[in-house]
């Protein structure tokens, strides 16, 4: 069906042409920018739509992008491993983590069983701090498909493509493997560092090096985020059980300060990260939308006649939403927040570029459970497991039949030792039937999906979410599904995603811009159409689309016959 369609847009183009693509290239965008805002579930656009700020011709944030561009209501994930890193790969790759190898943050590699961390690349050195610090040493190396971005810069090599977030994995997936630039914060120094995947001669551009001097981070420290709106706007108190804190606290509650841990005679506290405590409140987003502005200012986005992309990530919300949850006050003013914070940024391109000048793609990586110990609107709550305790227990029960047949729990996933089962003589799908019929007898676990159902068994509609997770070398053997608001913990505070439960699939896709249809679009659509979309938007040739997702095309203008076409239907 997908094919049909790329088939179709390809003899419609230049037969017929959406008005899209029959514009000359000066009319294509000066700047294209893809925001991902990492945690971002789509109720938060409706619940909290009364708080954000008007949209006028100059102002507003999400109302401004409402008001002005195309939104897909109802997007959704179409895998179960609902994590960051698979979500900024599909989003800008257009292809299922099974095709992209991006399953999860981080998976074993079956070939060697050594964790592999999703952009971690040994091949490369630090820039910007110490070369050896691993907090540098990163590169999309381990996606194995292209980005709708790296076909952007094969047809248009002169734009430049620099991706920014606070998490490397955001600033470095949507971005591709033929990126100017990524950049991603270091939580140890303070530092906006890179690697040498991108500068390879080990050195920072001199604004980035400027930027960095300013010390910003250091600002923020002392400070206290207090709520943006008055008290009685937050229908949701300020804390419940299953809350955690921020680094220093003592309770979860309003004014938070912002603890400069480096001072404090907490051991516990001493060896983590100075600045670890920035990410979960809204100054993260403040750095990350002033290095944006840094960056367009520096490399002259935008104004080089042609087009360029930024892509930037906003980690915070996902910070705060592990720590507080969906419901806390705390995520809410962070979302209000960000509101404002997004005005002051397409304030700024109004005076450097015009905002008309822009394309903007904006959805999410995911979205998130609520804390598990809440009770929900259908009479249930969750629970937390933990991976120790889960692992022994499996261990425990499939030893009585298969000895030392499991090596790990990974993603939700049982690793087992497939080596072991060929040389006893097993069989690997009786092996793998009876781990997950074990742990159906755990709490929290009610069903299961096993290797041998993915690559030769007939699958429902969650075990075809699992299939698309799944990557022979980077993935587990039997998958576990979880019952709702249930998750593995690290905690026992705070909460998480990576299911195929609507709170942790369902997001926003946006795109706003010159010759975007403006509206509410209300069919069902996947997070692997935004690839394809966003390719057809650049005028990049059909034949290089290779896309899991089709063309939202809902969005561009009617399709329009040529002259002549028109006087021959007369």
């Amino acid at each position: 069906m997908k094919l049909c369609i790329w088939l179709v847009l390809a003899w419609l183009i230049p037969c017929f042409g959406y008005t899209q693509a029959k514009r000359s290239s000066s009319d294509l965008p000066k700047l294209v920018i893809a925001i991902v805002i990492d945690q971002f579930r789509y109720d938060y656009l409706e619940r909290f739509e009364a708080y954000y700020l008007p949209a006028t011709r100059t102002s507003g944030g999400f109302k401004r992008l409402l008001k002005h561009g195309a939104l897909f209501t109802n997007a959704h994930y179409r895998y179960i491993n609902t994590y960051t890193a698979p979500g900024h790969s599909t989003l800008f790759t257009g292809v299922l983590p099974a095709k992209t190898g991006i399953v999860a943050n981080e998976w074993i590699d079956r070939s060697t069983g050594q964790t592999v961390y999703c952009v971690a690349d040994t091949t490369v050195f630090a820039v910007g701090i110490e070369p050896r610090s691993s907090a540098g040493r990163m590169s999309p190396r381990n996606v194995l498909t292209e980005t709708v971005i790296d076909r952007f810069k094969a047809a248009s090599p002169n734009s430049k493509v620099i991706g920014i977030a606070l998490k490397d994995r955001g600033a470095i997936l949507p971005a591709g493997k033929t990126a100017t630039a990524a950049y991603w914060f270091d939580a140890a120094s303070g530092k906006w560092i890179s690697s040498s995947y991108y500068f390879p001669n080990g050195e920072l551009p001199q604004w980035v090096q400027a930027f960095n001097d300013r010390r910003l981070p250091e600002s923020y420290l002392g400070k206290v985020w207090t709520r943006l709106l008055p008290d009685t706007a937050y229908p949701m108190p300020d804390t419940v059980q299953g809350e955690s804190t921020l680094l220093g606290e003592t309770l979860p509650v309003f004014p938070h300060k912002i603890v400069d841990i480096s001072t404090s005679n907490d051991p516990r506290l001493r060896r983590l990260k100075r600045f670890d405590v920035i990410a979960p409140t809204p100054f993260g987003n403040e750095l990350t939308i002033e290095f944006a502005k840094a960056a367009i200012e520096a490399e002259s986005l935008g104004k080089r006649g042609v087009t360029d992309m930024l892509t930037v990530s906003f980690s915070s919300p996902d910070y705060c939403g592990h720590a507080f949850g969906p419901d806390s006050q705390e995520q809410m003013d962070m979302i209000v927040r960000l509101d404002r914070q997004l005005n002051d940024f397409f304030q700024y391109l109004d005076r450097v570029l015009g905002f008309d000048n822009c394309l903007f793609v904006v959805s999410a990586d995911h979205g998130v459970s609520p804390l598990p110990e809440l009770l929900q609107p259908d009479g249930r709550h969750g629970i937390r497991l933990y991976k120790a305790i889960v692992l022994d227990s499996l261990r425990k029960l499939v030893n009585r039949r298969y000895p030392n047949v499991i090596e790990n729990l990974e993603n939700d996933e049982i690793v087992l030792n497939r080596a072991m089962i060929t040389a006893m003589g097993y069989s690997a799908s009786d092996v793998e039937r009876f781990a997950g019929e074990c742990a159906l007898s755990l709490q929290g676990i009610i069903g299961y999906v096993t290797r041998t159902d993915l690559e030769h068994g007939s699958l429902d509609p969650t075990g075809r979410m699992v299939k698309n997770s799944f990557h022979p070398t980077r993935s587990g053997d039997v998958k576990l599904l979880l019952q709702p608001y249930s998750f593995f913990a690290f905690a026992s505070t705070g909460t998480t995603h990576g299911t195929a439960y609507e709170y942790d699939t369902h997001v926003p896709i946006l795109f706003c811009g010159k010759g975007i249809r403006a509206g509410k679009f209300h069919r069902t659509v996947f997070t692997e159409d935004l690839a394809p979309t966003l390719h057809l938007l650049l005028r990049l040739p059909p034949e290089t689309a290779q896309y899991d997702g089709a063309p939202l095309i809902d969005i561009f203008n009617q399709v329009i016959p040529s002259r002549s076409k028109r006087r021959s239907a007369k």
